[in-house]
């Protein structure tokens, strides 16, 4: 597959933005996409590439199977022109590529119609199966809901999208198929919940999609310096950090996405205190089990900004510095804080004992906000000790 864009050679490729680095290819499973000008020159220099490919490794390129596309930018007479020299007359992109759609606009409602689809098609395979509950709750937990996982990994689905999914897992779930018209006891919220709150742990699917793409920003936070990172980078937030970044104009869907993730992020990511350079007192999350990790004390002009002047000329937390700076509750919680190892400050997702982030508790996260923001708080049960002492053991008690 070939994408003939860009100002200039191959031996650049293209960018996406000033501050982001150049890409001539990338290479996916068994395919490789070359960024090429749409030029008798970028062609010409292609062939060469390719030629001297073939004289070394012995493999020749499927023009049959390789096709182009062109800029909306690219003239008639040049499209025929890069054709023939690259004996390429397909000229296409794939509807969807990886499994996701290769053009996804500000509209996303067509893109993703296939996905109630797929998980109707499967609910509908089911139909004639005379499943217990405890079935279909398998079937559903197991299958049903893990269709979008890897679209929900990138791009945030439309709400619609997500409520024909869960309106057929609903329908399957209390009348065994997907297109009943049975009488629906409890509300879907109320089965989101876990058991030992009343609920039957079915996935909300909007706040599991959240939880998707924080992933994603996590890895643009702890991986820098991958290519992805980069590049995204340099387009949207080359001035400032990830956390900070803001919705630009005419941003592309999939940083819609991860811009969509950044909310749990914000409530769950922990500043590790190594050095305390680059550690806010006053802004950054960083001080663990204590409100929302901030101190409570009113900022006044002139009081110090940086962690690391509470700290000594040995790295240990000056005491007197401390408790002269912020309340008593304040100063208690900073000097439980234990100082990391390392090259520097970092962060850490607080809700993990691990430090690294997943989509299990940035779920729990999410869910349990959304609840709060709706009914209050979350159900409470008497069963919670039983139901605890359930799941420590591996599975129900034996009598």
């Amino acid at each position: 597959m070939l994408k003939a864009v860009g100002p200039v050679y191959i031996s650049r490729g293209i960018r996406v933005g000033v501050h982001s680095p150049w890409i001539s290819h990338l290479l996916f499973a068994d395919d490789c996409i070359v960024f090429s000008e749409a030029s008798q020159g970028g062609a010409d220099r292609l062939v060469e590439i390719l030629d001297r490919y073939h004289r070394g490794s012995g493999q020749l390129v499927n023009q049959d199977k390789s096709a182009i596309f062109f800029s909306k930018n690219c003239p008639t007479e040049m499209k025929q022109v890069v054709s023939q020299r690259l004996d390429i007359q397909k000229e296409a992109l794939a509807e969807r590529y990886l499994g996701l759609p290769t053009e996804a606009g500000r509209n996303l409602s067509d893109c993703f119609e296939y996905l109630p689809s797929q998980v109707k098609g499967r609910i509908e395979s089911w139909c004639g199966r005379k499943a217990s509950c405890a079935g279909r709750e398998v079937l559903i937990k197991s299958i049903a809901q893990a269709v979008p996982t890897y679209s929900m990994s990138c791009f945030l689905l439309p709400l619609n999208i997500c409520n024909k999914m869960r309106s057929d897992v609903a329908n399957y779930w209390w009348g065994s198929s997907a297109d009943n018209r049975h009488m629906h006891w409890m509300s879907w919220e109320r089965l989101n919940q876990p058991k030992h709150k009343g609920g039957m742990g079915f996935r909300d699917m909007r706040s599991f999609n959240l939880a998707m793409l924080g992933k994603q920003g996590w890895r643009l936070i702890t991986r820098p310096n991958s290519l992805c990172a980069r590049v995204l980078k340099g387009r949207y937030y080359h001035d400032t950090e990830f956390l900070r970044t803001t919705r630009k104009k005419h941003a592309s869907s999939m940083w819609r996405a991860i811009l969509a993730g950044q909310d749990v992020l914000q409530r769950g990511l922990l500043r590790r205190v190594v050095d305390g350079d680059s550690t806010a007192i006053w802004g950054d999350r960083w001080i663990a089990d204590h409100f929302d990790a901030r101190p409570i004390t009113p900022r006044v002009a002139g009081h110090p900004n940086l962690v690391f002047e509470l700290l000594t000329t040995s790295g240990s937390c000056n005491v007197e510095a401390v408790r002269a700076l912020v309340l008593p509750i304040d100063a208690a919680a900073i000097l439980r804080q234990p100082l990391g190892r390392g090259d520097g400050d970092f962060w850490a997702w607080e809700p993990e004992r691990s430090g690294i982030y997943s989509v299990r508790s940035a779920y729990k996260i999410i869910y349990r906000r959304k609840w709060e923001e709706s009914f209050g708080h979350l159900p409470s049960s008497s069963d919670d000790a039983i139901w605890k002492k359930k799941l420590e053991a591996g599975g129900p008690s034996q009598s």
